[in-house]
């Protein structure tokens, strides 16, 4: 399921509440870098912005873990463990 963007209260006073709103964008930038896609599509290679993660099913249909770094997407292998 995912995870969905995050709305700021509004408060009264002008300066804190465009501090509330920059804590919530940031919040928001969050989600976006750990919830881009569904695992089980095939995601674009070049989207993406450096520190951003996914977990991303391959095309064997097992799972990797991936990092984006500045050369690209770097990706680690995973094993499923079903519930024992």
């Amino acid at each position: 399921m995912a995870i969905s963007q995050k709305r700021a209260p509004k408060v009264p006073e002008p300066s804190l509440n465009r501090i509330i709103t920059k804590i919530y964008d940031d919040l928001n930038e969050v989600i976006n870098a750990v919830n881009d896609n569904n695992s089980s599509l095939q995601n674009e290679s070049y989207k993406g912005k450096t520190g951003d993660i996914k977990l991303q099913r391959n095309d064997s249909g097992d799972y990797e873990l991936q990092g984006k770094t500045n050369e690209g997407w770097v990706r680690v292998a995973m094993t499923l463990k079903d519930n024992e």
